[in-house]
């Protein structure tokens, strides 16, 4: 069985090697790894809100799904990344305007 890593407000999410999701009406499997590897190039955006924390890094949730993805985060909203990202077993958080970091 896979290790439990903990999420927000003390729920534990199974680390997960690959969830099965529908965005846009169509599915899509979302692996672990495709999350990994889509953060390797960089380039990205300021975490404004919402980050995903991947080897000890935070960057922007849409930004994230949508490369892992390759829907565009136009078709889909923070919401549905954020649950994906946290099935996988990802430390999603919310950061606040000031910088100041609460999980959630």
């Amino acid at each position: 069985m896979a290790e439990a890593l903990p999420v927000s407000e003390g729920r534990r999410v199974p680390d997960r090697q690959a969830v099965d999701l529908v965005v846009r009406g169509e599915r899509i499997r979302l692996r672990r790894a495709d999350v990994v590897r889509a953060v390797r190039d960089g380039g990205f955006g300021v975490v404004r809100q919402h980050a995903v924390e991947i080897d000890s890094q935070l960057y922007p949730v849409k930004e994230v799904f949508a490369r892992a993805t390759g829907v565009d985060v136009l078709d889909f909203n923070t919401t549905q990344a954020r649950a994906a990202l946290r099935r996988l077993g990802f430390e999603v958080r919310t950061v606040s305007p000031l910088g100041h970091r609460r999980r959630t």
